[in-house]
């Protein structure tokens, strides 16, 4: 991942997206640049935490600006840790759902994260795009595998030819969870370390993506981890709940990529 900065706002993007997907762009939004008082500072984007409402609301304004995408251009979820992916053609809140499936051009999908990863999957030649919420319950429970069969099932994308982007989230090192979560999981991805279960959600979900079609080679992670990085994202887990919020935005432009 690369760090680009648009009207002060530092966001990271991924190098090479353009020759893989043409008009696709993808945003992942740091802690700083808003207005939210600690312990939300700054860009904060998430609502329900305890956070002033106006400064979400001007920090999501401050963003969309930005990025040249207007307010009714976003879809974005209440997320709960589930499988539902809401298949949309318009913005709005969609509570209930952890994931997003489009095909229609310049319609931002936001994912909402605090160590949970973002997924966002492409098939270029069906113009079809999904925006994923992937926690540990999510990955168990197999919203990878959901997603890619609803991109299969309403745009009729062949995996093979689509392109996965893995946001950043909390490295093995930083998760540690119970013996029975650990379980859930296959044995090359959870280990116990003096007497602690860690698991590698990151590595489960290029797993999970390959297992559902799509080549290894096509995934493009960024390799940072929230938990190890207090400067540049919010974690849940290790500001004991406590903490704000930041998004993965992704959008199909219908005249590529903006400047």
């Amino acid at each position: 991942m690369e760090w680009i900065t648009r009207s002060g706002l530092t966001l990271g993007v991924f190098p090479g997206l353009e020759a893989l997907a043409p008009g696709l762009e993808v945003f992942v939004t740091t802690r700083g640049g808003g207005t939210s008082r600690a312990p939300f500072d700054s860009l904060n984007l998430g609502g329900d935490l305890g956070d002033s409402r106006a400064a979400i609301a001007r920090n999501r304004t401050r963003l969309l600006r930005a990025l040249g995408i207007g307010t009714r251009a976003l879809a974005r979820t209440g997320q709960i840790h589930g499988t539902e992916i809401a298949v949309v053609t318009k913005g709005g809140h969609y509570p209930g759902f952890d994931g997003f499936a489009t095909d229609r051009r310049d319609l931002a999908l936001a994912i909402s994260t605090a160590d949970c990863y973002s997924v966002v999957i492409c098939s270029p030649p069906e113009h079809a795009l999904a925006a994923l919420h992937v926690g540990r319950r999510g990955a168990a429970d197999g919203i990878i595998g959901r997603a890619v069969e609803t991109l299969r099932g309403r745009f009729h994308i062949d995996p093979r030819y689509a392109i996965a982007i893995v946001g950043p989230g909390i490295c093995r090192k930083c998760y540690t969870v119970s013996r029975e979560d650990a379980l859930l999981f296959p044995g090359e991805v959870r280990r116990r370390v003096r007497g602690e279960w860690h698991l590698d959600l990151a590595a489960f979900i290029r797993r999970d993506l390959v297992a559902s079609g799509i080549r290894r080679r096509n995934i493009l992670s960024s390799g940072l981890c929230t938990a190890c990085s207090p400067a540049l994202f919010f974690s849940h887990r290790r500001d004991a709940g406590i903490t704000g919020r930041h998004w993965t935005l992704a959008v199909l432009r219908s005249d590529g990529p903006r400047g």
